[in-house]
């Protein structure tokens, strides 16, 4: 059976549409996936260091930002690093999963 040009470059098509919008990073302002490792990592060793997650938000609120998706994603990591992914994290893992995750897009 034999499929015709059409029906091949519409599945192309398809195919190549599915594969960038899932690969597209999400917006990061004018911040790094190191960055957001970075901050991971700090968040951690506050978490080690004993401070609940309310204390890190303030410590987040107390920063500048350049553009307010930066805001949002760093509330995002705090989530997870006070959150039950945080429960198996370091501070070195916290940050390497983040930053892994952040250039895979996800």
């Amino acid at each position: 059976m034999t499929i015709s040009i059409r029906k091949w470059f519409l599945l192309g098509a398809l195919v190549g549409f599915s594969a960038s919008a899932f690969a597209a990073p999400y917006p990061l302002g004018s911040m790094t996936c190191a960055d957001i490792g970075k901050f991971a990592s700090e968040a951690m060793s506050w978490r080690e260091s004993g401070i609940k997650k309310d204390e890190a938000l303030a410590k987040l609120d107390s920063r500048s930002f350049n553009d307010p998706v930066e805001r949002q994603n760093l509330e995002g990591v705090l989530r997870m690093v006070f959150g039950r992914y945080g429960d198996s994290w370091t501070k070195e893992s916290a940050g390497n999963v983040l930053r892994t995750d952040c250039e895979a897009g996800r």
